[in-house]
């Protein structure tokens, strides 16, 4: 039998690459949810025209044409989306910014 014997990984481990991403992830979280949050420059306008013209589109390829009639998502759960999606960024920045000094 053969035993290879390498030292533990997490010993010796630096969590720099990980902190780094946690970071970069949290930030871009953060950009993209405000976006929504605060509805800047048109996000939810133009997230939801996509989303009507892809119903429409849909429709059309179904033959059904009242999948575009729907209402069911409308401007304010995008903004409450982003504002959890800003929050989430921000919590993620926190981590990593706890876990940097810790």
């Amino acid at each position: 039998m053969f035993m290879i014997a390498t030292a533990s990984a997490a010993a010796s481990s630096n969590p720099t690459g990980v902190l780094t991403f946690l970071a970069a992830l949290g930030a871009a979280a953060v950009c993209i949810g405000a976006r929504w949050a605060f509805n800047v420059r048109g996000a939810v306008d133009t997230t939801l025209a996509r989303r009507r013209a892809a119903l429409e589109l849909m429709g059309q390829r179904a033959g059904d044409l009242s999948l575009a009639d729907t209402k069911s998502l409308g401007p304010g759960f995008f903004k409450f989306m982003g504002g959890v999606i800003t929050v989430a960024g921000l919590a993620l920045l926190a981590l990593s910014l706890i876990l940097a000094t810790g």
